[in-house]
């Protein structure tokens, strides 16, 4: 069921939403796609799924050295265990999109 009673912590959705934008929907051919931003609520926590339909990626290949600091989704990830006890998964493969689940406990 879909929900809005929730917390989400400061500076948590903008970088995911962010990244939807720059790795997703400006990533394909045309430079154009969707982001979804949902909500969820379950007996034990709130999701916040945010997805786009662009290129995808591997999670389990390495990042090339490009010379950035990618540390985004890792302040992402460490400011929900810490304010929230939340956490954050992403799930991906190339030519599916990509989709970051953000899950706080209640």
């Amino acid at each position: 069921m879909q929900t809005t009673e929730f917390l989400l912590p400061t500076l948590t959705l903008q970088p995911l939403v962010e990244n939807a934008v720059r790795h997703g929907v400006r990533a394909r051919e045309n430079g154009t796609g969707t982001v979804n931003i949902a909500t969820r609520e379950h007996s034990d926590c709130y999701e916040i799924i945010i997805t786009d339909d662009g290129p995808g990626f591997d999670p389990a290949a390495k990042r090339p050295e490009d010379g950035r600091s990618h540390v985004g989704l890792e302040n992402v990830r460490e400011r929900l265990r810490r304010v929230s006890s939340g956490e954050l998964r992403i799930e991906s493969a190339p030519g599916k999109g990509t989709k970051a689940i953000i899950r706080l406990p209640k």
